[in-house]
Parts: structure tokens; sequence; C-alpha cells
């Protein structure tokens, strides 16, 4: 199971967690490995619509990046990608009529849709044909092994999808591992 570290962008400055301690580029490279995937969860991106693609490539100096942004439209996901993004994370709540077609015409990545568990009127993603999409799961708690209905949904989903998951219990890793799920996402100050 891949563990990957992440890292919150609030107000321009990384954050070790939501609601964590600012950290500094130099701080972070002591705390991630050189060539490690980082998860970057731009929150200036996703709720302003305007993302650190300045910070973006410091940050990829050191790290393998997988951004999470808010893109709204098809130049959002160029500008992320020239900025250093490997990985992408979509959100349809933010881009309702995704050009997901032209999403893939632009990398040959790994592209990921960003749900809420407990939303799962947002598979609609999922059933693109002949796409290799991956899943993000995010949970207000780190309970989600507790709704039993959603674990279904994500065991059936990980049959064909790569899944990770943000805010689970530590305990619960090996489970999710037997469940097929390809990772977690930790906070940085986990």
């Amino acid at each position: 199971m891949n563990i990957v570290p992440l890292v919150y962008v609030k107000d321009g400055k990384l954050l070790d967690g939501k609601d964590g301690n600012q950290v500094s580029t130099d701080d972070l490279f002591k705390r991630v490995e050189k060539d490690t995937m980082l998860y970057v969860l731009d929150l200036d991106g996703i709720e302003h619509g305007n993302p650190a693609l300045d910070l973006y490539q410091k940050l990829t100096e050191h790290c393998i990046l997988w951004i999470d942004d808010g893109p709204r439209r098809i130049d959002d996901i160029m500008d992320t990608i020239m900025a250093g993004a490997t990985n992408i994370t979509l959100r349809e709540d933010l881009w309702p009529e995704m050009d997901i077609l032209g999403v893939f015409e632009l990398t040959d990545d790994e592209v990921y849709f960003g749900i809420i568990s407990g939303h799962t009127e947002q598979h609609w993603a999922l059933s693109v044909p002949q796409q290799d999409i991956g899943v993000v799961v995010f949970s207000q708690t780190s309970q989600i092994n507790s709704d039993f209905i959603f674990v279904s949904f994500l065991k059936n989903l990980a049959i064909k999808h790569k899944i990770y998951l943000h805010n689970v219990a530590q305990n619960t890793i090996p489970l999710w591992e037997e469940y097929g799920i390809t990772g977690i996402l930790i906070d940085l100050n986990k």
C-alpha cells in the first residue's frame, strides 16, 4: 500500500495539516525524502480559484507532485502541469461540465476524481469508458470504515480503479489494504 504525505496550501503558505502549522519548503524537504510523491491540497485554488503555481515549481525541485488545486477549465490543467504536477485531482463540484477527454490529451500521467465520503452520487465520473481514472476519497472523520454501504462501494470501485483514502485511522490501514485500496494520504503532521 502506498503512503503519500499530504500538505495544504492556504493563503500562499504551506501547512502540515488542514488547521496545522506553517512549514517552510526547507523544513518540508527535511521531512520528506527526495523524489517522494507529495499530495498538495491547495485550498487557495479550490476555494478561490487562485492556485499557488509558483510554490509548485519550488516543490517540484525535491518532490514528485500530485496536485489538487480545483481546476475549473482545461487551461487550469495546463497551468498546473506546467508548474510541475505529475498527478492531478479533479473535482466535479468545481468543474461540472468537465472535459475529461481534453484532460487526457494534455497528460499521460494519472488523473483522479476527488469525492467526499458519503456523497456516492458523485460516482458518475467513474463510468467514463476506457479511461484509467483513480479516486481520492476525503472523509470528515477517521471513521469511514463504519459506513458499510460506502465501504462496499469502495471495495467494488477498487476492482477497476486506483483508490486513495485520506484521514483514515492508522489501525485500519491493513483492513483497507485487504479491500484493495491503493494507498493512503496522510497529513504531514501525522
